[in-house]
């Protein structure tokens, strides 16, 4: 469980290590309500792509489909952050309980599968390990 704990905490912390370089403000939906199809932003308009800075990824495509865009708005980093403190702390609670020698047999059992759950999210990994699953 050791290196399952490990390998969860490393996720959390590159996730948030992500999401906290991101500057709120900086991005937001380039569309207008009363014409989903349509750019608002000055300068925008007929762009395939817009540029952001400091990104591994310097482009982020300009989609047709707002609802695509309104799922990369809905995840603005300090929602992602406020995910990953929850994440966080579940995961302590888990250690807890896997590592603490006053629970009984099935509450050991339940925070290891659940921890396990946990690691599945992260099955494209390189770091996972295929034990973890159940």
């Amino acid at each position: 469980m050791d290196d399952l704990i490990a390998f969860l905490r490393a996720r959390i912390a590159e996730a948030e290590e992500i999401a906290g370089r991101c500057e709120p403000g900086h991005w937001f939906s380039s569309r207008r309500a009363d014409d989903p199809v349509s750019f608002a932003r000055p300068g925008v308009y007929g762009r395939a792509y817009m540029e952001v800075r400091d990104c591994e990824q310097p482009q982020v495509a300009a989609t047709v489909n707002v609802r695509c865009e309104r799922h990369i708005v809905h995840n603005d980093p300090a929602r992602v952050l406020n995910d990953l403190a929850a994440k966080r702390e579940r995961l302590t609670y888990l250690a807890h309980v896997v590592y603490g020698s006053w629970v009984d047999v099935g509450e050991h059992a339940q925070a290891e599968h659940l921890l396990r759950l946990e690691a599945a999210a992260y099955g494209w990994h390189s770091d996972y390990r295929p034990e973890w699953r159940d």
